[in-house]
């Protein structure tokens, strides 16, 4: 009797709060790979709750703890493989991380963290060579806070412009838009010439980068093949 009292309560408070966000963000974030969208969560959540302050800052928190946790899930995944690794490997990784100045090494770790791109190779890695735990935590942290802060930013402001554009049907407007625009951006993303955005980042700084970035943006237009 207690332990069904007990799971009805806990589906009471999962429906009428943020935290089931923990919950489904940490299962995505803990699989390498994950093909779905990271914004999936934080959408659904806007679409009832939109205008509730208190419960947009809770989804923040929730969603970036979630997201901290799963990717020091993947780093411990990334340490377990360290066994299928050769020696020489191993020990050649180790040295090429201590080589990179470790405030830079954490510095390109949170960029990464903190972008809507895949991330999980680098979790892996970091993990195959040794990167400690603790560092990577303090690392998440702030880092998943700006991630997750940022996707709700692109999940309201979908939603708002869709409540403004489609009146009453803004939940399916809101639905088909942020899907369509999460997949342009996806795809956008990955087609950017990366290595011209590091290599810019390398001798010109955070500046250099954006402005590679738009450039090989604005390029992927030029180039869009026409039907």
């Amino acid at each position: 009797m207690i332990p069904s009292l007990l799971g009805v309560e806990l589906l009471r408070l999962l429906r009428r709060t943020p935290l089931w966000l923990f919950f489904a963000t940490l299962a995505m974030q803990s699989i390498p790979f994950n093909p779905i969208p990271n914004v999936l969560p934080l959408a659904a959540y806007v679409a009832r709750h939109a205008e509730d302050p208190l419960g947009l800052y809770l989804s923040v928190a929730l969603s970036a703890l979630g997201a901290v946790l799963g990717k020091l899930v993947v780093l411990r995944f990334g340490s377990s493989l360290r066994a299928l690794m050769p020696a020489r490997s191993r020990e050649a990784f180790k040295k090429l991380l201590e080589m990179v100045p470790g405030d830079k090494l954490d510095l390109a770790v949170f960029a990464i963290a903190a972008s809507p791109l895949p991330d999980d190779e680098v979790y892996l890695l970091l993990g195959a060579g040794g990167y400690s735990t603790r560092r990577l935590a303090a690392v998440l942290i702030p880092a998943k806070a700006l991630w997750a802060a940022t996707h709700l930013a692109y999940a309201l402001a979908t939603y708002r412009a869709a409540k403004l554009l489609a009146g009453d049907a803004a939940t399916w407007a809101y639905a088909v838009s942020i899907s369509a625009l999460t997949l342009a951006l996806t795809v956008a993303a990955l087609r950017l010439d990366w290595a011209a955005v590091l290599d810019a980042y390398r001798y010109g700084g955070i500046k250099s980068a954006v402005a590679a970035g738009l450039k090989s943006a604005l390029s992927l237009r030029r180039n869009r093949p026409r039907l």
